[in-house]
């Protein structure tokens, strides 16, 4: 059993310059845990997981804590938004991306999801070409749904 066996091949994806709000539209109203960033052929460049969105969004700690001693300052606040706004798809995205072929044996895949601590896979042709994911899901539901 391979890979295009069990992979969706409706993906939602992004191109580079698709702003920030609109990639954060889709992950969190499609429930999306990951987004692969694709050019005008479909080929694959990058990836954005939920994590990556977070982390642009909220600071770590001590950024936190910096900001909130700054927070009644109007001007800082909407510089902050007015910077988030710029951002796109290209400034977030992971560009080192683990993926799969489509003929990579099924548990090969998610031995590698399971290894890469990922949810899924974006599954790419010979030409680096998006073809479909697959997910840790996917391959629980067809292989106990027999």
């Amino acid at each position: 059993m391979n890979v295009a066996n069990f992979m969706s091949r409706q993906v939602v994806t992004v191109t580079p310059k698709t702003p920030l709000h609109e990639v954060w539209k889709i992950i969190f109203k499609k429930h999306i845990h990951g987004l692969p960033v694709v050019d005008e052929r479909k080929k694959l460049l990058g990836i954005i997981a939920e994590e990556d969105l977070l982390a642009e969004l909220f600071p770590d700690y001590k950024d936190l804590e910096e900001a909130l001693g700054k927070l009644d300052d109007d001007e800082q606040i909407k510089e902050k938004l007015s910077k988030l706004k710029k951002l796109t798809a290209e400034k977030i995205m992971s560009r080192r991306v683990v993926f799969t072929r489509p003929d990579t044996e099924v548990m090969r895949a998610l031995s590698r999801m399971i290894v890469r601590k990922v949810r899924q896979l974006p599954v790419v042709d010979d030409d680096d070409r998006l073809v479909g994911m697959i997910s840790k899901s996917d391959i629980f539901r067809k292989l106990f749904n027999r």
